[in-house]
């Protein structure tokens, strides 16, 4: 500042000339209070800087957060609207389910057997009405949704795994017309001009496997015993306390004694006895159960066909 070099060279002056004592006082006097009235401009203009600053930064913290509110906004729209166009998707998917369901139930056993599409998997034969009802299904997808890869997915059938094939759309063609219902329309027209037999063919379910998976159980066994694994087999023995064994051997073996199903509070001497007193017995010794295994699961797998019979002779009538 101009007055505060002034006032310094005033007082320097002043001490080269070795002027009074009073002169000399009056110069520090003006020299301080100019050195002051700058450190006190310095320190305003410092100030002005920092709220300069403050502003600034409160300028810049808006603006951020004014753009992550309007992306946030954006983001938040947008999945609003999502939600609202999946749900009537989900509700479309849902009512299709429906409507397949309805459709397998109106191919019958009688009119399964003329769904005959033919694609480089061969001739389609003996299709149950659920898998038809399926494919046409999956067809109109393809057809409708272009953008989706559609196929028969694979299952596991009682002579084997059947791979997943694929459904091929075709441009304008109702599936259920064409594939299905065109045929019956056909066929019915022949039996009509005696061209054809009247004697129409019939979808039959295959049997499936009705033999049992026979379950283990664990029980404490009160008193060792043998049983027959089944016909020309020699009988199992059962002589540890805690032993796992086929359910139906652990139940018949609860039923009579011979185990139990909760620890038995003389379960340590049990222990000790097995330890030192089965060395050397024969199992022919040991208590029969009088219980055969294979005989439980044959007399299972018939229980088990004749009601999968009486379920389908239910749906055929």
């Amino acid at each position: 500042m101009a007055e505060l070099e002034q006032a310094v060279a005033r007082r320097r002056e002043v001490l080269i000339q070795g002027s009074d004592a009073a002169a000399t006082a009056e110069a520090e006097r003006a020299c301080r209070d100019v050195e002051g009235t700058a450190a006190g401009i310095a320190d305003a203009l410092a100030e002005v800087e920092r709220r300069i600053g403050a502003t600034e930064a409160k300028i810049e913290d808006a603006r951020i957060t004014g753009e992550r509110e309007s992306a946030a906004a954006i983001l938040e729209r947008d999945g609003k609207a999502i939600d609202a166009a999946a749900e009537r998707v989900r509700q479309a998917v849902a009512a299709l389910a429906g409507a397949q369901s309805a459709l397998a139930g109106a191919i019958t056993p009688t009119s399964a057997p003329h769904f005959s599409r033919r694609d480089f998997h061969g001739r389609r034969d003996n299709e149950a009405p659920e898998d038809v009802a399926a494919y046409l299904t999956g067809h109109l997808i393809a057809t409708m949704l272009p953008g989706l890869d559609v196929s028969e997915s694979g299952r596991q059938e009682r002579f084997g795994w059947v791979s997943p094939r694929p459904i091929e759309a075709t441009d304008g063609e109702t599936p259920a017309k064409t594939l299905l219902t065109d045929p019956m329309r056909d066929t019915a027209a022949q039996i009509r001009a005696g061209n054809a037999s009247s004697d129409l063919p019939r979808f039959h379910r295959p049997e499936p496997d009705f033999k049992p998976s026979v379950p283990l159980q664990q029980v404490y066994v009160l008193k060792p015993f043998r049983y027959s694994p089944g016909e020309n087999r020699m009988p199992e023995i059962v002589t540890t306390v805690i032993s796992t064994i086929p359910a139906p051997v652990a139940e018949q073996a609860i039923e009579d004694g011979f185990a139990s199903r909760d620890e038995p509070r003389n379960f340590e001497l049990l222990r000790e006895q097995r330890r030192s007193g089965m060395q050397g017995r024969s199992i022919y010794e040991l208590p029969d159960l009088g219980f055969d295994l294979g005989t439980w699961v044959e007399k299972e797998t018939a229980r088990r066909r004749a009601a999968w019979l009486a379920e389908q002779h239910h749906e055929a009538a």
